[in-house]
């Protein structure tokens, strides 16, 4: 399959995502990314300059979606925003755990080399401060937003690695954490 050069990038990545979910960023390497895109063996290097790179490429892109998802409920009332934004939050790493762990996984992606993805990284961030931040008030936002990180982030981690519960639970999981984030307001 050929590719027009604009479009060569596009389709390392999305076969590398492809590939990532479902054998792991361990056996994913750029000539394995270039073959299941049709593409030569080459043509990884012209985009990118080693599979730290490629995969920084998806960690931005994860952090992008993460950020979307969390923000696609803007005409909700504050508190059904944040138990949406929860929600969307569990749901994308459990729907993409391989991209969910490389996106926290420091010993594959130094993110410091990578300033164009800590700043996709930290507006996933501000996205979660911006939604916590109408629920608690300025005065408990900072603290409410390390709470709700940690309250999503590790729910998510043990559905993930340890199989806790299954997509059922999600929705329930999601207001029970968006009550206690609320509480911090009072």
């Amino acid at each position: 399959m050929a590719y027009h050069h604009g479009d060569a990038r596009r389709a390392l990545l999305t076969a590398a995502a492809a590939m990532l979910e479902s054998e792991g960023a361990a056996r994913l390497s750029l000539r394995s990314v270039a073959e299941a895109a049709g593409l030569s063996r080459q043509a990884p290097y012209n985009h990118f300059a080693n599979k730290e790179a490629m995969l920084a490429e998806l960690v931005g892109d994860g952090f992008a979606e993460l950020s979307r998802r969390m923000e696609a409920t803007a005409e909700a009332a504050p508190f059904d925003r944040l138990v949406a934004a929860a929600d969307a939050y569990i749901a994308f790493g459990t729907g993409h755990p391989a991209t969910f762990r490389l996106m926290f996984a420091r010993e594959l992606v130094d993110l410091r080399r990578y300033p164009e993805v800590q700043a996709k990284a930290a507006a996933a961030l501000a996205s979660l401060s911006s939604i916590v931040g109408r629920v608690v008030g300025a005065d408990a936002v900072a603290d409410a937003t390390l709470v709700a990180w940690g309250l999503v982030h590790g729910y998510t981690q043990l559905c993930i690695e340890a199989g806790i519960e299954g997509p059922a639970a999600r929705p329930d999981r999601a207001r029970l954490f968006a009550h206690a984030v609320a509480g911090m307001g009072r």
